[in-house]
């Protein structure tokens, strides 16, 4: 494969969306990616997003030290947060841990339990 397929290769899987853990789907290790990543599933460990999202789905449930540049919680989510922009806690979340983020919005009918500290 060429530099410029690969390169082409590289285009289309980025345009694709964000890397989805499915509902079907059990993960217990680390995730590391600079990417969004969608879980549909369950995902225990760590997961690092500098430059991605990670968007629990309604059903999923992370258990997880989290490093994002953003978060948004429809599903459950049991550890420490750190959201280098933004914090969304859905009306459909369970969230049960620390927050460290500048924003955070937290819906009616959203389930927390922890601290919050907004840090620029």
């Amino acid at each position: 494969m060429t530099d410029e397929s690969t390169n082409r290769a590289a285009d289309r899987h980025a345009s694709s969306g964000p890397t989805r853990v499915g509902s079907t789907t059990v993960l217990n290790g680390d995730i590391e990616a600079h990417e969004d990543v969608l879980v549909e599933g369950r995902v225990q460990g760590k997961i690092t997003l500098p430059s991605g999202t990670l968007t629990v789905a309604k059903g999923g449930r992370v258990e997880a030290e989290v490093r994002v540049r953003a978060l948004v919680l429809h599903g459950e989510l049991k550890g420490t947060v750190r959201a280098a922009e933004r914090t969304v806690v859905a009306e459909t979340a369970v969230m049960n841990g620390d927050v460290i983020t500048p924003k955070i919005t937290i819906a009616d009918g959203a389930r927390f339990s922890g601290g919050i500290r907004m840090k620029e």
